[in-house]
Formats: structure tokens, sequence, C-alpha cells
């Protein structure tokens, strides 16, 4: 009796009751588990535009992982967490089929997958102390019979699980559609290089000249096309065929060359008609090959949207909000701060889903906008400082250059303008004061540009759904600009702050103590 009193005394009790629960609890999660995302933007949670997606699926979507067996350590909780995913998937659509192959190394597999585009590929191991090369596959094939047709995208390696749901998603939404929009990119003015590989994942692009004369006008792409060769010659002619397209949005990059009167009044009338132009556009550009020397750009962009109440102002900004430029200085390289990299900053950003969860934008030698709404209704996208100045003449470009802030009004340096009229069939038009921010080297160093582009194409060519999947997991968190009156104040905070807290509470336990001891 004495050994059960001791097991069965309320403290113990207590003890076995919380284990029990603890058991029971385990149990009905391991069944149906749940999640809890403290991120601000929930980056972990299933976003309601892939809920939506998925939902709306009518055909099934079959999801096949080719995985192989033996993977490294480091990718076994990538597996996990795919896992993991897929099943929350299935449960939001039940047409989600998912199934897992782990394939050998058999030559017979490997050329199977290759004709599928999935390579054989290298995971470098360390086991037992050695270091070695295995070889596998870590890959998935999406797949959906649309209309007769199979359609079918391919994943060759699984990047990384922080982009799995846009990746994933909007490979789905490839394949269970007839067929891609079409995103034109204007050519034949000396327009800059786009480079964005995601593009391809929502629309078919094109790279498009403006045809004004005789009765054919409008956007058109040059297709080769093989004629049949002489019975004496092996060699088979090419001719170009010109095919004209109707884009669902234009997209015009820093031409160099100035739009004729004829080519404006087409993008005009593509504008009136329900296309939609995004238009990218400094007035002073510097020349990379003369130290930065700047040219002044005439290209006749301004012709086609003052109309639409916009209008490239000839200046360049400069901000006290800004990214470093590294440059090299004799035997040295120098990073410093270059106030025309103009950093555009979260709590300067205009209501828009282009701008989903996009925490920086950085526009270098960017152009201000002047806006006019009284007939069209403009919104601006992007917003300097209040510190931001403007240089129109007598320029200088150099890092090394001294300039000077002072507080006066936010300049607007990107805006999209649609009409006023709600019956009205006409496209919107965005308007950035500046091109370079998508070329190839500023879209890689600012990762955030690129979202910002690819979220503004999908929101004014009505795919805006996607835009708030891709930029889940941006984290760059610039701090906030401080005037000196902050800046001060916080100083002292941080000096003298910790001391003072440690003083007051030592007083607190002084005073207590003579208390006690009264």
């Amino acid at each position: 009796m004495s050994i059960n009193k001791k097991i069965f005394n309320s403290k113990n009790s207590s003890v076995l009751i919380v284990l029990a629960f603890l058991i029971v609890l385990n149990i009905l999660i391991s069944q149906k588990p749940f999640y809890i995302d403290l991120t601000e933007e929930k980056i972990y949670t299933i976003s309601n535009a892939s809920k939506d997606i998925l939902r709306g699926l009518e055909n099934d979507v079959n999801v096949n992982f080719y995985i192989s067996d033996d993977l490294p350590v480091d990718l076994i909780g990538t597996k996990t967490q795919l896992e993991d995913l897929m099943n929350q998937y299935k449960d939001i659509s039940g047409k989600i089929k998912v199934s897992y192959n782990m394939p050998d190394n058999s030559q017979e597999k490997v050329a199977e997958l290759g004709q599928k585009g999935i390579p054989q590929i290298q995971f470098n191991v360390i086991e037992k102390d050695k270091y070695e090369v295995k070889q596998g596959f870590f890959a998935v094939e999406i797949t959906s019979d649309f209309e007769g047709e199979t359609k079918r995208e391919v994943m060759p390696i699984i990047q990384s699980i922080d982009t799995w749901e846009y990746d994933f998603v909007s490979a789905v939404y490839s394949v269970s559609r007839d067929k891609k929009e079409t995103v034109a990119f204007l050519a034949g003015h000396g327009e800059g290089e786009i480079q964005i590989p995601d593009l391809l994942k929502s629309y078919e692009l094109q790279s498009v000249q403006i045809q004004s004369e005789g009765d054919q006008k409008g956007f058109y792409f040059e297709k080769e096309k093989k004629q049949p060769s002489t019975e004496n010659e092996m060699e088979v002619e090419q001719e170009a065929e010109k095919i004209f397209i109707n884009p669902i949005t234009l997209i015009i990059s820093g031409p160099k060359v100035k739009l004729t009167e004829g080519e404006i009044s087409i993008v005009d009338e593509y504008l009136n008609g329900g296309g939609n132009v995004i238009a990218l556009s400094e007035a002073i550009a510097p020349d990379m090959q003369k130290n930065l020397e700047p040219v002044v750009v005439e290209n006749g962009l301004n012709d086609l949207i003052k109309k639409r109440g916009i209008e490239i102002n000839s200046n360049l900004v400069y901000d006290k909000s800004n990214s470093n430029i590294t440059y090299q200085q004799g035997f040295f390289s120098v990073s410093k701060a270059y106030p025309f990299w103009v950093k555009i900053v979260k709590e300067n950003f205009g209501s828009h889903p282009s701008l989903s969860a996009v925490q920086s934008i950085m526009l270098p030698w960017t152009s201000t906008l002047s806006t006019d709404d009284n007939n069209y209704e403009i919104v601006p996208l992007l917003k300097t400082t209040n510190y931001a100045q403007t240089m129109s003449e007598n320029y200088n470009l150099l890092p090394d250059v001294n300039l000077y802030f002072s507080a006066g009004s936010q300049k607007t340096v990107a805006a999209i303008s649609k009409s006023k009229d709600e019956n009205s069939s006409e496209g919107s038009l965005v308007v950035i004061g500046d091109s370079d921010f998508i070329s190839p080297n500023f879209s890689r160093q600012v990762p955030d540009n690129t979202s910002f582009f690819l979220n503004l194409v999908d929101s004014v060519s009505n795919s805006a759904n996607l835009s708030s999947i891709r930029s889940k997991n941006i984290v760059d968190r610039p701090l906030k600009e401080l005037d000196e009156s902050e800046k001060n104040y916080w100083k002292f905070i941080a000096i003298f702050g910790g001391a003072i807290l440690i003083n007051i509470y030592g007083v607190f336990r002084i005073t207590r103590r003579k208390n006690k001891n009264r």
C-alpha cells in the first residue's frame, strides 16, 4: 500500500496526466499536422493565390518526382520538406496526383530520363571521413492532359525549397492552360537587354518590330521559313517570314533611337485597343565607355506618354537612400555609397500588386516623372525619400563627387496611367524613369528588381495571382532613413541606455534590501 500511495500521490499523478496528454496530443498531430507561421510576410504559409490556382484545376496534374534513394545528408531534409508540402497541396486540390520514383543509375534509366530532359547529376558527399562524388537524380516532372494534348514542365534539378511554392504553382499553372499569353519586347531602336528566364514560365516571349507601311500596321516578328532546295543542291535556303501578333503586353526598354511618328501612332492605337505598355527610359544616360559622361536620350517616348498624363523629366536623381558602387582605383577596389543609384524602400512604395512582398528596389541613374491626372488616373508606384535632389545641368556622375542633401519633397520615379472612364477599353501604361535596373548586371545584383519587374508584367497582363507567390522569400530589410536629431537620439540610447538601466536596477535592489532589514 505504501508503494501505491507513492505512485498515486497528487504530485506524481499530475506528471502522469501531463505525460498522457502529451502522448495523445503527439498522436493527433502526427495524424493531421498543423503549422504556425510567425514570419511577418507569412513566407512558410501557402498563399491564397496558390490555393486559388490549385482549387481551380479542371484536369488532373501528375507530379512525378525522380529522387535517388542514396541522397546526401543535406538533401534528405529537403526531400522530407517536399513530401510535407506536397501533402498540403493534395489536401487543397484532389487534382494533384503525386508519385515518387527512385531511379537507379543504369544506362537504360539514365537514357530514359535524359529523353525527358532530366539529367543525371553529381552529389558531393562526405562519409566516414572520406570525400566522395555520387551520381543520381533530384528532379520533378509535371504533366497534364489538356484537350487531347499532354502539356509538360520539367525541373531537371530541384534547386531550393525556399522558392518551391512559386516554381511548383507556376508550372502547374502553365500545364493547366490552353495557351500562354504573349509578351513582346520592342526591338529595332537600340533597346536594352532583358534576360529573365522566369517570364517563360508564364508567357510566350517575342522580340517584335513595328510595321508602319501599307495595310499591315502593328507588331511583327520574323520567323525563318525553310524552302525546298533544287534537285542539284543539298543546301536548304531560308527565308524570313513576317508574322504579325497582338501581345497582351509590350515592353519598351530604353530605346536609344527615336521612334518615328508612325511608330508612336501604332503603339498609341495598341494602347487604345486594350494593349498594355511598360515603358522604361531615363532622360539622361551615362556613357560607360567615356567615364560616365552624360548623354541626352531622345527616343520619342514622351510623345507617347504625355497624352496619358506622364512625362519623363530631363534630369537625374540622387538620393540619401542609395546603394554602394564598387570601382577600381589604382591597384585597389573601392566600395562607397553612390547617390545616383537610388534605393527605393518599402515605405515609399505605392499601393499596387507589383510591389507585393518586395522590400527595396534600386534604380541606377533614374529620371523623375511629372504627372497630370486631369484625364487619366495616375498611380505613383515608386517615390524617393524627401532628401532626394535632381541634377539637370553641369552633370558630374563620378563616384567621388561631393553631393549635398536637404529635406524637401519626394520625387516620383515610376507611375502607372489608367483611363478614368470605367467603360474605356484602353490598356494600362507603366512608366519607369530608368531602364538599367532590369539589365542583367543590376537584376542579378538586386534580386528585388527582378521580382518587381516580374510582378509588374503579371499585374498589367492580368496574371497578378503569381506576383504574391514569387516575392514571398525576399529578405532584404533596409534600415529606415533617419534625420540627424533621430540619429543622435538613438546614439544616446545606445551609449548610455544600458548603464542607466543597470543603475536603476541597482538602486531598486539596494532599496529593497534596506526595506527587508528594517
